[in-house]
Formats: structure tokens, C-alpha cells, sequence
């Protein structure tokens, strides 16, 4: 998977292949297709990695908060190769459904599913929320994908989703323009 990821990463979909990804990991085309007998299976297995990746719900006991620890969370896995791992399978997706099925199950869903516990959470402690998960995770993972796709190399950790996006992103999935910006992860102002 290494040498997939760093593949897709350096190379980008078009230029993987199964035998690029052998003579990557230093093993045989035969080895490969023993546990990988595809392209679009190795291209399973590494979105599958990524949405691997994804943490557990975290209830900060605010809304503010679970939002700041998932996105905090996004920046951290999806900073350097996993994030350019991650643009290339999405382009590609574009013409190809399947992959994209792919993409959405790992990356999209489970980011889906945590805004769900978290606007869930929110709610039932009466906290007023105006966005659904589904269009919360499209505008989470959108933000994540265009930080990465247009970086320009020169960033660090915190250029992936820098705290303007967080704060934008809060006052979008709350519907909260006048809140005020935080100064920590816990959501404390």
C-alpha cells in the first residue's frame, strides 16, 4: 500500500500500474496479484486505507468543539502524501464510477457519518445547527480537497485547512455568522 499511495501521489493515476507498484515495493508482479489482482483492487485497498484513517466520534460537549476536533483530525491525515493520494483518486473519479463509489464509501460516508453524531449531539443539547450532514461532509471534504489540489508546496500542516476555513466552515455548518472565532481546539472562546 506504500508504494501505491506514494505511486498515486507522485505520479497520479494515470502512470499507476501494477508493475510501477512491484518494482515501488521491491516485490513481483506475481506476489502483487496473489493479494491485489487489479488495478481497481489496489485502488480499493488504498482508499480503504485512507478512510481507515478516519478517527473516532469525539464529543467535546459542544458543536463548535466536535467540529474543531474532526477537522483538526482531517488536517492531520490527509496533510502530505495521503491528501495527494486522495486528489488523484477523486479526478479520476470523475470518469470512472466505480472508483468513485470507491472514494465515496471512504471518504465521504464516514466524514458524513460523524457530522451526523456530531449535528445529532447538537441538537439534543439544543444547540442550533442549519446545514444536514450530507451537505456538511461535501463542504468538509470539498475545503480539504481544494487546500490540497491547489497547495503550492511551500505550506505546512496548518496551510491544509488553515483556522479561516475552520471558522468559515463552522459558521456554515451551524449557520452561526456572528460567532465569535475560538482560540483552541476545545471550541472555548
Amino acid at each position: 500500500m506504500e508504494a501505491v499511495l506514494s505511486l498515486l501521489a507522485d505520479e497520479g493515476y494515470a502512470r499507476l500500474t501494477t508493475a510501477a507498484v512491484a518494482k515501488r515495493a521491491g516485490v513481483s508482479t506475481a506476489t502483487l496479484y496473489r493479494r491485489w489482482p487489479s488495478k481497481r483492487e489496489l485502488l480499493l485497498a488504498a482508499a480503504g486505507q485512507i478512510g481507515e484513517a478516519e478517527a473516532a466520534d469525539v464529543d467535546t460537549g459542544t458543536v463548535e468543539g466536535d467540529l474543531r476536533a474532526l477537522l483538526a483530525h482531517k488536517r492531520s491525515v490527509l496533510f502530505g502524501r495521503i491528501g495527494a493520494t486522495l486528489v488523484a483518486l477523486v479526478g479520476e473519479s470523475a470518469h470512472d464510477r466505480e472508483l468513485a463509489a470507491i472514494v465515496r464509501a471512504s471518504i465521504l460516508d464516514p466524514t458524513r457519518e460523524h457530522l451526523e453524531a456530531i449535528l445529532y449531539r447538537a441538537a439534543g443539547r439544543g444547540e442550533a445547527v442549519t446545514a444536514d450532514a450530507a451537505s456538511a461532509a461535501h463542504l468538509v471534504v470539498g475545503t480539504v480537497l481544494a487546500r490540497v489540489a491547489f497547495a503550492d508546496g511551500g505550506g505546512g500542516h496548518d496551510d491544509l485547512l488553515p483556522d479561516s476555513d475552520v471558522t468559515l466552515l463552522i459558521q456554515a455548518i451551524t449557520g452561526d455568522a456572528n460567532r465569535e472565532p475560538t482560540n483552541d481546539q476545545t471550541g472555548r472562546r
